[in-house]
């Protein structure tokens, strides 16, 4: 092992770490991998700047641009919402749900599908008076499911045809070379789909028939709080003049609230908890409460006795409702504390409770950091609505909002367009046509009064972006580095008493599989897909589509942790869900998603 090695093992180690301890913004943390292997003369600045030229990612930046925009004609919506009747039994609920939004996400990619249906998903389980966890779960792995079938139904599919065909890869690899030579856009649209498809039905059966059975039924607090499955926290403040000063907690009536629980005073540099029945309420206390959204409105209806934190507060308005919103892993407010968000200047809204991961929270609810997937309680005023539908900062867990019309023959043109780029680039009519044709349709996307020009400027993720180019930099370090000709002698010395190419495949599966859990699916798949074609050139193979395909698939196909994929992020909490409800449902789909792609993989490009 050669110092350079060394370098990239360490590094990778603390890109894996520094993901999943969320020690940086994933950005910065990406940031700080690509410094340390340029000081260490690994990778060059031209390995850097490649990726932000790199042709797949541009195409993965306009598509998901272009979901965003369909998203917001509202057409996705109105066919999800007329399809969950309330009259639907469990069962035929869950069947239609994962029918529909699994046929959906090949199109229109997985992560506004969730978005989209997530609303409706959660309504139809609170009015049938069903646990949000027996159906949020099942919602995000379905889409996973669908996504996976086609190229553009999943951005890991997309990255991973981009490391394929990435120029410094195909000089690297004479296989990858060969590759473009007979492929120059890479993987076809439908390239995934003989292996995706069969094994998306197979999943959705597994979650109806065994999955179903294995999720948790916890009863949301709004509904049900002695279950205690989703505790929100509320700072209050006791004012100058409250009548509650002087009084105990029994006395003022703070100890029996219907739902409601006061675990903590905050008095000074003093920490008071558990609280006492008998302790005298003070000027300045903080009171922090946990429990059932409802009670907590009721507690803030006297601001003499008790109020809101400076931050938390709203001026009293004709119009004020509340709402539950999710955090969106692109949200602006990520690792932002809450005091210093300026909520109510941006949003015309005040954060008043916080639940995460499904625990109670303790201490001063201004100094949350606050992440991706949190639950927010949120009061909110009439502006609130449009600015979080054009901000990309939230989804919606409540489907109390309207479903606008939308203009059929425009959407019709939208996607029309969209399809039409993709069969021009099957047919190979023009160098880069899939690019430039994605481009017009969305540059007609503001004359045709569908989106204006500042929400598409807004639905760009340009850290996105940045972390797959910086991902390419590091797949391209590993192979400077020869690292991935070192993993590929372990793996398959590893596995050569099999003496089977399948046994290669599970390997390499497992790899970015488990890698997927820790980090993103796209840092699993840039430091394993190196290490595949290093392994296949040993090997003597000389097709490299299978092990790109099981990457990619392995890669999208996260299902075990709520912190690897973002569609699972996003039901996280929503459906009040532990860490272990991922491990008992996801366990069964994962293996059976293994063992299905590397059959099939095999058998169709006969690899025995």
């Amino acid at each position: 092992m050669n110092n350079q090695t060394i370098i990239i093992v360490c590094i990778i180690t603390f890109l894996i770490i520094g993901l999943y301890k969320e020690l940086f913004r994933p950005l910065l943390t990406f940031l700080l991998a690509i410094i340390a292997l340029f000081l260490f003369k690994i990778i060059s600045v031209d390995d850097v700047l490649g990726g932000l030229a790199n042709e797949q990612l541009i195409i993965i930046l306009l598509l998901l641009m272009l979901s965003d925009v369909i998203k917001k004609t509202n057409a996705l919506d109105a066919i999800i919402g007329r399809l969950f009747h309330r009259r639907l039994t469990y069962r035929q609920f869950m069947a239609r749900m994962m029918f529909t939004v699994s046929n959906l996400a090949p199109w229109f990619h997985n992560t506004p599908v969730v978005a989209i249906a997530m609303p409706h998903v959660y309504g139809w389980a609170k009015k049938k008076g069903i646990s949000p966890s027996k159906v949020m779960l099942p919602l995000s792995y379905a889409t996973m499911l669908g996504g996976a079938v086609t190229l553009i139904g999943t951005s890991t599919n997309m990255f991973v045809n981009g490391l394929a065909i990435d120029n410094t890869n195909c000089k690297n690899f004479k296989v990858l070379a060969d590759f473009k030579a007979m492929h120059p856009g890479g993987l076809s649209i439908f390239s995934f789909t003989p292996i995706a498809f069969p094994l998306a039905i197979i999943g959705i059966l597994y979650l109806l028939y065994i999955g179903s059975k294995l999720l948790p039924s916890r009863q949301d607090p709004l509904s049900e709080f002695k279950e205690n499955t989703r505790e929100y926290m509320v700072e209050t403040f006791v004012p100058v003049g409250s009548s509650y000063i002087g009084k105990n907690i029994d006395e003022a009536n703070l100890r029996n609230l219907r739902g409601l629980f006061l675990i903590e005073i905050l008095r000074h540099d003093e920490t008071l908890s558990p609280v006492s029945p008998e302790e005298i309420i003070e000027e300045n206390d903080i009171l922090i409460f946990a429990g059932e959204t409802d009670t907590i409105i009721d507690l803030m209806k006297n601001p003499k006795d008790l109020t809101l934190p400076k931050y938390s507060d709203m001026p009293q308005r004709e119009f004020m409702e509340v709402k539950e919103v999710v955090l969106s892993n692109r949200s602006r407010l990520a690792g932002v504390k809450i005091r210093e968000a300026n909520f109510r200047g941006k949003y015309d809204a005040a954060i008043i409770a916080v639940n995460r991961d499904g625990e109670r929270m303790t201490g001063k609810i201004g100094e949350v950091d606050l992440r991706p997937g949190d639950l927010l309680l949120i009061l909110a005023g009439t502006d609130f609505k449009g600015i979080a539908d054009a901000s990309n900062d939230f989804y919606f867990i409540s489907d109390g909002k309207e479903i606008k019309n939308y203009n059929k023959l425009k959407v019709a043109l939208l996607i029309g367009g969209i399809i039409a780029s993709f069969v021009l680039s099957a047919f190979d009519v023009m160098p880069g046509i899939l690019l430039i044709g994605l481009v017009v349709v969305l540059c007609m996307c503001v004359p045709l009064k569908i989106v204006n020009f500042s929400e598409i400027r807004r639905s760009a993720d340009l850290e996105l972006f940045l972390i797959l180019a910086m991902s390419l930099a590091i797949g391209k370090a590993i192979h400077n580095s020869k690292a991935d000709e070192l993993f590929a002698g372990w793996l398959i010395g590893g596995l050569e008493g099999l003496h089977s190419n399948i046994a290669i495949l599970f390997g390499i599966y497992l790899m970015t599989n488990i890698l997927a859990m820790f980090a993103t699916n796209k840092t699993a798949v840039a430091i394993t897909f190196p290490i595949a074609m290093a392994t296949m050139t040993k090997l003597g193979l000389t097709d490299p589509t299978p092990f790109i395909l099981c990457v990619a698939l392995a890669g999208c196909a996260e299902f075990m942790t709520p912190f690897g994929y973002q569609t699972n992020l996003m039901v996280y909490g929503p459906g009040g869900y532990k860490f272990v409800d991922y491990i008992k449902v996801g366990f069964g789909l994962t293996l059976l998603y293994m063992i299905g792609v590397v059959t099939l993989i095999s058998i169709i490009y006969h690899l025995y």
